[in-house]
Protein backbone atom coordinates (compact mmCIF):
# COMPACT_ATOMS: atom_id res chain seq x y z
CA UNK A 1 0.00 0.00 0.00
CA UNK A 2 1.37 3.56 -0.57
CA UNK A 3 1.87 6.17 1.59
CA UNK A 4 -0.97 8.15 0.19
CA UNK A 5 -3.14 5.03 0.84
CA UNK A 6 -2.16 5.08 4.34
CA UNK A 7 -2.71 8.27 5.03
CA UNK A 8 -6.15 7.51 3.71
CA UNK A 9 -7.06 4.62 5.23
CA UNK A 10 -5.24 4.08 8.46
CA UNK A 11 -4.71 0.93 9.77
CA UNK A 12 -6.02 0.31 13.76
CA UNK A 13 -2.78 0.52 14.91
CA UNK A 14 -2.07 3.90 13.60
CA UNK A 15 -5.07 5.04 14.51
CA UNK A 16 -4.31 4.34 18.11
CA UNK A 17 -0.72 5.10 17.99
CA UNK A 18 -2.11 8.96 16.84
CA UNK A 19 -4.36 8.78 19.63
CA UNK A 20 -2.20 7.74 22.54
CA UNK A 21 0.14 10.57 20.84
CA UNK A 22 -2.32 13.37 21.17
CA UNK A 23 -3.20 11.81 24.81
CA UNK A 24 0.28 12.59 25.33
CA UNK A 25 0.71 16.35 23.89
CA UNK A 26 -2.27 16.99 25.16
CA UNK A 27 -1.64 16.21 28.82
CA UNK A 28 2.27 17.32 28.54
CA UNK A 29 1.08 20.68 27.39
CA UNK A 30 -1.01 21.12 30.76
CA UNK A 31 1.90 20.08 32.95
CA UNK A 32 4.17 22.27 31.34
CA UNK A 33 1.77 25.22 31.33
CA UNK A 34 1.65 24.24 35.48
CA UNK A 35 4.98 23.10 36.34
CA UNK A 36 7.00 25.00 34.28
CA UNK A 37 8.86 23.08 31.16
CA UNK A 38 12.44 23.03 33.88
CA UNK A 39 10.58 21.25 36.42
CA UNK A 40 8.30 19.21 34.01
CA UNK A 41 9.98 15.27 33.85
CA UNK A 42 8.48 12.46 31.79
CA UNK A 43 7.27 10.94 34.90
CA UNK A 44 5.31 13.70 35.49
CA UNK A 45 3.65 14.04 31.65
CA UNK A 46 2.95 10.22 32.01
CA UNK A 47 1.14 10.72 35.64
CA UNK A 48 -0.66 13.41 33.78
CA UNK A 49 -1.93 11.63 30.47
CA UNK A 50 -2.75 8.05 33.27
CA UNK A 51 -0.25 5.88 31.94
CA UNK A 52 3.49 4.27 32.31
CA UNK A 53 6.41 6.72 31.74
CA UNK A 54 7.36 3.83 29.82
CA UNK A 55 4.99 4.01 27.67
CA UNK A 56 5.77 7.72 26.75
CA UNK A 57 8.99 7.06 25.72
CA UNK A 58 7.90 4.60 23.43
CA UNK A 59 6.04 7.47 21.61
CA UNK A 60 8.78 10.50 22.38
CA UNK A 61 12.65 10.32 23.30
CA UNK A 62 12.25 13.30 25.84
CA UNK A 63 10.20 16.24 27.11
CA UNK A 64 12.18 18.07 24.34
CA UNK A 65 10.53 16.17 21.61
CA UNK A 66 6.96 16.48 23.11
CA UNK A 67 7.66 20.18 23.29
CA UNK A 68 9.01 20.00 19.33
CA UNK A 69 6.15 18.00 18.83
CA UNK A 70 3.23 20.14 20.31
CA UNK A 71 4.59 23.19 18.37
CA UNK A 72 5.04 21.32 14.89
CA UNK A 73 1.16 20.12 14.83
CA UNK A 74 0.36 23.46 15.86
CA UNK A 75 1.85 25.22 13.00
CA UNK A 76 0.28 22.31 10.59
CA UNK A 77 -3.02 22.45 12.35
CA UNK A 78 -3.37 26.45 11.93
CA UNK A 79 -2.12 26.20 8.48
CA UNK A 80 -5.19 24.24 7.76
CA UNK A 81 -7.53 25.45 9.00
CA UNK A 82 -6.82 29.00 8.05
CA UNK A 83 -6.54 27.51 4.48
CA UNK A 84 -9.89 26.13 4.57
CA UNK A 85 -11.60 28.87 6.24
CA UNK A 86 -10.32 31.52 3.30
CA UNK A 87 -10.52 29.07 0.30
CA UNK A 88 -14.37 30.45 0.55
CA UNK A 89 -13.23 34.04 0.72
CA UNK A 90 -13.06 36.19 -2.08
CA UNK A 91 -10.60 39.61 -2.90
CA UNK A 92 -8.28 40.47 -0.54
CA UNK A 93 -10.04 42.48 2.36
CA UNK A 94 -11.73 39.40 3.02
CA UNK A 95 -9.04 37.12 3.15
CA UNK A 96 -6.98 38.76 5.17
CA UNK A 97 -9.81 39.89 7.90
CA UNK A 98 -10.71 35.89 7.86
CA UNK A 99 -7.04 35.04 8.06
CA UNK A 100 -6.55 37.52 11.08
CA UNK A 101 -10.17 36.03 12.56
CA UNK A 102 -9.02 32.69 12.52
CA UNK A 103 -5.36 33.35 14.05
CA UNK A 104 -7.08 35.26 16.97
CA UNK A 105 -9.07 32.36 17.35
CA UNK A 106 -7.09 29.58 17.25
CA UNK A 107 -4.45 30.53 19.81
CA UNK A 108 -7.58 32.43 22.32
CA UNK A 109 -8.51 27.94 22.49
CA UNK A 110 -5.02 27.04 22.76
CA UNK A 111 -3.98 29.38 25.11
CA UNK A 112 -2.04 26.70 27.25
CA UNK A 113 0.50 26.16 24.27
CA UNK A 114 0.64 30.00 23.69
CA UNK A 115 2.05 30.33 26.88
CA UNK A 116 4.62 28.09 26.55
CA UNK A 117 5.69 29.57 23.17
CA UNK A 118 5.87 33.12 25.41
CA UNK A 119 8.41 31.50 28.05
CA UNK A 120 9.79 27.82 26.93
CA UNK A 121 9.96 29.09 23.15
CA UNK A 122 12.06 31.65 24.00
CA UNK A 123 14.84 29.84 25.62
CA UNK A 124 18.17 29.32 23.38
CA UNK A 125 17.30 25.35 22.87
CA UNK A 126 13.78 25.95 21.64
CA UNK A 127 13.45 29.30 19.55
CA UNK A 128 13.94 27.30 16.37
CA UNK A 129 10.43 25.77 16.46
CA UNK A 130 9.19 29.35 17.50
CA UNK A 131 10.72 31.02 14.80
CA UNK A 132 9.45 28.22 12.25
CA UNK A 133 6.33 29.66 13.44
CA UNK A 134 7.13 32.72 12.95
CA UNK A 135 8.32 32.60 9.86
CA UNK A 136 5.54 30.20 8.57
CA UNK A 137 2.90 32.94 9.95
CA UNK A 138 4.47 35.56 7.85
CA UNK A 139 4.94 33.62 4.71
CA UNK A 140 1.12 32.79 4.95
CA UNK A 141 0.08 36.66 4.89
CA UNK A 142 2.71 37.77 2.68
CA UNK A 143 1.59 35.28 0.14
CA UNK A 144 -2.39 36.66 0.57
CA UNK A 145 -1.26 39.98 0.42
CA UNK A 146 0.83 39.60 -3.30
CA UNK A 147 -2.53 38.04 -3.94
CA UNK A 148 -3.80 41.57 -3.80
CA UNK A 149 -0.95 42.76 -5.64
CA UNK A 150 -1.48 40.28 -8.43
CA UNK A 151 -4.85 41.01 -8.67
CA UNK A 152 -4.66 44.78 -8.73
CA UNK A 153 -5.78 45.62 -5.37
CA UNK A 154 -2.98 46.46 -3.62
CA UNK A 155 -0.44 48.91 -4.93
CA UNK A 156 2.68 47.66 -5.81
CA UNK A 157 4.78 50.00 -3.92
CA UNK A 158 3.46 48.88 -0.39
CA UNK A 159 6.23 47.38 2.00
CA UNK A 160 4.04 44.27 2.58
CA UNK A 161 6.85 42.55 4.70
CA UNK A 162 6.92 44.51 7.21
CA UNK A 163 3.14 45.07 6.69
CA UNK A 164 2.63 40.83 7.32
CA UNK A 165 5.16 41.33 10.31
CA UNK A 166 3.02 43.75 12.37
CA UNK A 167 -0.40 41.92 11.52
CA UNK A 168 1.52 39.11 13.60
CA UNK A 169 2.77 41.74 16.27
CA UNK A 170 -0.75 42.95 16.59
CA UNK A 171 -1.96 39.64 17.53
CA UNK A 172 0.94 38.40 19.41
CA UNK A 173 0.19 41.72 21.56
CA UNK A 174 -3.49 41.07 21.58
CA UNK A 175 -3.36 37.64 22.96
CA UNK A 176 -0.96 38.44 25.30
CA UNK A 177 -2.74 41.33 26.56
CA UNK A 178 -5.84 38.63 26.97
CA UNK A 179 -3.86 35.89 28.86
CA UNK A 180 -2.80 38.42 31.70
CA UNK A 181 -5.75 39.86 31.85
CA UNK A 182 -5.49 43.46 30.44
CA UNK A 183 -7.87 43.49 28.46
CA UNK A 184 -11.85 42.48 28.38
CA UNK A 185 -11.98 43.01 24.36
CA UNK A 186 -13.11 39.74 22.37
CA UNK A 187 -10.90 37.70 19.81
CA UNK A 188 -13.24 38.56 17.46
CA UNK A 189 -13.57 42.31 18.28
CA UNK A 190 -9.33 42.36 18.31
CA UNK A 191 -9.35 40.57 15.11
CA UNK A 192 -11.53 43.26 13.81
CA UNK A 193 -9.25 45.81 15.10
CA UNK A 194 -6.47 44.54 13.55
CA UNK A 195 -7.72 44.05 10.28
CA UNK A 196 -8.78 47.61 9.91
CA UNK A 197 -5.48 48.86 10.98
CA UNK A 198 -3.91 46.65 8.34
CA UNK A 199 -6.03 47.97 5.57
CA UNK A 200 -4.94 51.16 6.65
CA UNK A 201 -1.91 50.46 6.03
CA UNK A 202 -3.03 48.77 2.16
CA UNK A 203 -4.75 51.58 1.19
CA UNK A 204 -7.58 49.85 1.36
CA UNK A 205 -9.44 51.51 4.49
Amino acid sequence: MSSTAQARNPTRKQVLTDMRREEILTAAIKVFGKKGFAATCVGDVADAAKMAKGTVYLYFESKEEIYATAIRLAIERLQALAGERTRAATGVRERLAVAISVRMEFWHEQLSLYRLLLTVGREPQHKRQTHELLRAGHAYFVGILNEGVEAGEIAGTVDLETVAWAILDMVRGANERRMDSLTDRTPQEDAAAITAFALSQLGLA
